[in-house]
């Protein structure tokens, strides 16, 4: 399979193995893509690449010493009887030296024995930061990461030189496992940039069929695939389940999701506040205006298009009667979140912030400020004529009047398609459509997050 991009990631990696000795922190949600990035670095380099499996501890000691005595060529540590992690730690990082050293999935270690935290610090600060050497400690178990490896409280607190968040890939890199690039940016949009994913819809020819396969069948991959990401990082499914369907019907005021799910929203907000930190939805508050006016929605693309499409309908999947009705209301919510990202990553204006604006039930879907001037852009899943495009500039004029901004207003639409668009620019619109979206080259992965922080930055984001 080929490797597609995150050439940004490869450099920061490059250079810290330039600058051993080193210390690196990879993170980020399942199948992101963590151990193939981690493989395609390590060529060409002298590794020791052991991944923890979610065993108990006595597995994974058998396995460790096993890996251990084929990269050192030494017989006499599967001998070693030990039921220590720091024993096996010393032993590697006694005979170990101008080598990249890579502990994946070592989540799965913290939960077999916490313990293995401070015997990693302990050969760290008394071995391996005087050696010739790159470890890198890589994980999939978000929480867990986030508590026991980077946080304050940890052992390992203070030694790592770099931490990636490894994101899910940009449409541009998306469009990259696809021949057909209008097919391709219907399956990002509703999937999202998980490689897996990407490379699992690019078997198919047409949304529909992909959908009524992986989504529709209960012999499809994304028919208990939620399931499997939320039960390793959370309890009380039931609950955070509700919580998620409420948004996918698009209740996103806590309040209205509270209703939804028949909690109280006091009692709903510690759940929400745990998906947000999982980077399973996202709070949203106007670009403009009240702060205070918040919105809540699931930022991951391939649990809106499960909990809108497969969750309500498991009874008829198994009966083999479930419907793709629902399929297209995903497009139109998702092509908003797409339209935003093509403005960050092509850059057809240029824009300090981005954003949404809404006011007592009046919406504009995209906010980009520069200086004194807001471009007020509608985002529209639809082919548009000259009267229809109208129509929605008009509307757009009329919403700009509540908008309060001490500068001047641009208006514009992006949509699916848009008839008679150059018109429209030569009369001062900023006006796009899909074939603008699909043409040229951008980043490789979602530009929207903060990927790459130094130990102090993160300790400060804490």
């Amino acid at each position: 399979m080929k490797f597609i991009d995150r050439e940004r990631e490869m450099e920061i990696l490059e250079r810290e193995w330039e600058n051993r000795p080193s210390f690196v922190v990879l993170y980020g949600r399942r199948r992101i893509g963590k151990t193939r990035l981690l493989r395609e670095f390590s060529k060409g380099k002298r590794t020791f690449f052991f991944t923890f499996p979610e065993a108990v501890k006595t597995v994974q000691m058998a396995e460790f010493k096993k890996a251990l005595s084929e990269f050192l060529g030494d017989g006499l540590i599967l001998k070693l009887e030990t039921d220590n992690w720091l024993d096996l730690l010393i032993y590697l990082a006694e005979r170990i030296d101008d080598s990249l050293v890579v502990l994946d999935e070592f989540t799965y270690a913290i939960k077999s024995d916490r313990k293995i935290l401070s015997d990693l610090q302990r050969v760290w600060d008394g071995i391996l930061s005087e050696k010739n050497v790159m470890l890198v400690l890589s994980g999939s178990l978000l929480g867990m990461m986030w508590d026991d490896v980077l946080s304050h409280a940890s052992p390992l607190y203070g030694r790592r030189t770099r931490s990636i968040h490894l994101n899910p890939l940009g449409y541009t890199s998306a469009l990259k496992f696809f021949k057909d690039p209008e097919y391709g940016i219907k399956a990002y949009m509703l999937v999202g940039g998980i490689p897996p994913y990407l490379r699992l819809a690019s078997r198919y020819e047409s949304v529909e069929a992909f959908v009524k396969e992986e989504f529709l069948s209960d012999y499809g991959f994304f028919y208990d695939e939620p399931y499997v990401i939320l039960t390793e990082e959370l309890r009380e499914l039931k609950t955070y389940f509700s919580i998620l369907r409420a948004m996918a019907s698009g209740n996103r005021r806590l309040e209205e999701i509270a209703n939804f799910v028949g909690l109280p929203a006091g009692s709903v907000y510690p759940y929400v506040e745990t998906l947000m930190r999982l980077g399973l939805i996202e709070k949203e508050t106007p670009i403009l205006g009240s702060r205070k006016a918040t919105l809540y929605s699931i930022a991951d693309p391939s649990l809106l298009t499960w909990f809108t499409l497969t969750y309500p309908q498991l009874d008829q999947i198994s009966l083999g009667t479930a419907k793709l009705d629902d399929l297209y209301k995903v497009f139109p919510v998702r092509f908003e979140e797409l339209a935003r990202e093509f403005l960050v990553v092509k850059r057809p204006i240029e824009f300090e912030k981005i954003g949404r604006w809404w006011y007592k039930g009046e919406e504009i879907d995209i906010v980009a400020i520069d200086g004194r001037t807001a471009y007020l852009v509608e985002a529209t899943w639809k082919d548009l004529g000259r009267k229809d495009a109208g129509r929605v500039l008009k509307a757009l004029e009329r919403k700009s009047k509540l908008v309060r901004f001490d500068g001047g207003f641009k208006l514009g639409l992006i949509a699916r398609k848009v008839e008679g668009k150059e018109e429209l620019r030569s009369r001062g619109y900023t006006v796009w459509d899909m074939e603008d979206v699909l043409r040229g080259g951008g980043p490789s992965s979602h530009p929207s997050s903060n990927q790459f922080l130094s130990s102090g930055a993160l300790a400060k984001l804490r």
